[in-house]
């Protein structure tokens, strides 16, 4: 027989399984929580150290309370960063230093809070718990592991799109005080970076669809004083006219970003050449905005004769004035990462920092569409968002906790190499990046309120035993490799040291699909360092290592002489 609705398997799922449902969607949720309180470092990478340390500094060296104002809504690069800069206050106050480990964490608690809301409109629906089990599953999971793991990206992202969704969700709900709460707010999440901008124009389409006029025009002006508050003292446009040359020479380039960008979440194959990578996405978000515009066609509009002001209190017109929002928000914020980034290569659109937006989006489709769909076809769609969020989910894991895990050894290794050489962080050997994050980082350290985390191979006893290795040259980068070691390695870090400098790079080895997730013992390691990190003298070559007979630092006789 069919799966209906009103099968007794439905209703025993309904009636006395609630618990099981409840048990799969803390799953994700604790899956998700254990691994950003396990692998977030308390480490700054590049911008964190202008946006956090350096404004530390500047902020604590004025005294009036304008210029304090001034450098905590001062832009960096093309956004402000409000929010963010208010999270590194509050971590400094409470913890007496610069704390990016608590800053970060400060950022995933809002993906939480986003499933939070995303829970409060399902609610609203009346319907069994169990359809809400795709969702955590779609927004909960590592695709987006430098968002969960760096304390800039961690403080725009999640905290601005939880900010916006709930900015739509409070014009949805209609009712003067809901209003006067959303302007605020609004201009808040305008402030704490540039894609917030786009719910002044997401907002304005609810107020229209609710006929509010005069919210409208309140809402308006608002608007657009903040735009123009928020582009004055910009001197950096980030090259917006070449995006503009781009659009005009390769229109179809822009589209592709922009598809490929909303189905970010179905990058299911990332090992391949982009050529190869980008199908699944580009096709996954033409099937998106497919999507969209159908349930967004099957909502009532004010230029329809069905619709009424009176229906702006029933709960179903309130929801698709949040979905509405939120589609509004997050597809002008796709085709404005398409217009300004594609440029810079298909690959942007595909980095792990924008990845929380497909996601986010395909939550939102798949709640809105059990609104929409029959009660007849809503078993049908239920079971599509689950298989979905499976899908998403398990090759989310499959492919990214690896190189999570290999990012967290990699920015323990880059700390100690700033640390002790004075590069690690950000930048190269030369440039003015190097200098201007050592000379940040020595003056946080010296003043007290920054402290590099302990080395990673502090515990390592070096041996006399020598160790064969080989080193190759290749992309501007040296190759440590050894082979037929005696025992397998659980953890290795390649060790480069001369007299006056010691600089360590973790082995990608134990992070390669097979070895990590069959457990397979590898008596090989690889580990690679940019030659541009490297300060002038003769290095020898080794590596501390952490087997099951224990942990020791080999070196061998091969050397690298960097110029």
């Amino acid at each position: 027989m069919p799966f209906s609705p009103n099968s007794s398997l439905q209703t025993s799922l309904k009636t006395r399984s609630p618990w099981l449902a409840w048990l799969l969607i803390a799953l994700p949720i604790l899956l998700f929580a254990s691994i950003a309180l396990r692998f977030v470092e308390n480490i700054p990478w590049y911008d964190d150290v202008e946006m956090f340390i350096v404004f530390i500094q500047d902020y604590y060296n004025v005294d009036t309370l304008n210029e304090k104002v001034y450098w905590l809504l001062e832009p960096n690069n093309e956004h402000r960063i409000l929010f963010a800069k208010l999270a590194a206050l509050f971590t400094y106050l409470t913890t007496g230093h610069m704390n990016f480990r608590g800053m970060t964490l400060i950022g995933n608690l809002f993906l939480f809070f986003s499933l939070g809301l995303l829970y409060a409109i399902f609610r609203s629906m009346r319907l069994p718990v169990w359809a809400f089990v795709p969702v955590p599953f779609i927004l909960l999971q590592p695709q987006y592991f430098m968002t969960i793991s760096w304390s800039i990206t961690s403080l725009q992202h999640p905290v601005v799109l939880f900010l916006s969704c709930s900015v739509m969700y409070l014009l949805s709900r209609s009712g003067r005080n809901r209003f006067v709460w959303a302007l605020p707010l609004q201009i808040f999440a305008s402030l704490s970076m540039s894609n917030a901008l786009f719910g002044w124009i997401s907002g304005g389409v609810i107020l229209w669809r609710q006929g509010h006029y005069k919210r409208l025009a309140i809402w308006g002006l608002m608007g657009v004083v903040t735009m123009v508050l928020y582009v004055r003292g910009f001197d950096n446009a980030q090259g917006h006219g070449q995006s503009l040359d781009f659009l005009i020479h390769k229109p179809h380039m822009v589209i592709i970003g922009f598809l490929s960008f909303i189905g970010g979440s179905f990058d299911f194959l990332p090992v391949l050449p982009y050529f190869w990578r980008g199908i699944l996405p580009t096709i996954g978000g033409l099937l998106l905005v497919g999507v969209a515009l159908w349930l967004i066609s099957q909502m009532k509009w004010p230029f329809r004769r069905q619709f009424t002001t009176s229906d702006n209190r029933s709960v179903r017109t309130m929801n698709d004035n949040f979905f509405v929002g939120c589609y509004g928000l997050l597809l002008i914020n796709a085709a404005a990462v398409g217009l300004l980034r594609m440029r810079y290569g298909y690959g942007v659109m595909l980095v792990s920092n924008y990845m929380i937006y497909p996601a986010l989006l395909i939550c939102l489709l798949y709640l809105n569409g059990l609104q929409e769909v029959s009660h007849r076809q809503r078993p049908t769609w239920q079971r599509v968002g689950l298989v979905v969020g499976l899908l998403i989910w398990g090759s989310s894991y499959f492919w990214h906790l690896p190189e999570m895990l290999y990012r967290n050894k990699f920015v323990r290794a880059a700390a100690y190499n700033q640390e002790h050489n004075g590069i690690g962080l950000g930048g190269q050997v030369g440039t003015f990046l190097e200098g201007y994050i050592k000379n940040a980082l020595d003056g946080a350290v010296k003043k007290g309120y920054y402290v590099f985390p302990a080395s990673p191979v502090a515990d390592y006893p070096e041996s006399r035993e020598p160790l064969r290795a080989v080193v190759q040259l290749a992309n501007e980068s040296y190759i440590i490799e050894s082979d037929g070691l005696p025992d397998p390695i659980s953890e290795a870090y390649a060790v480069l040291q001369s007299p006056e400098h010691t600089y360590l790079t973790p082995a990608k080895t134990p992070y390669r699909l097979p070895t990590f997730w069959l457990h397979r013992p590898s008596r090989v390691l690889q580990a690679e360092l940019r030659a541009s990190d490297l300060r002038p003298g003769t290095y020898r070559v080794g590596w501390a290592r952490s087997s099951s007979t224990g942990k020791s630092i080999q070196f061998s006789d091969q050397v690298i002489v960097a110029k």
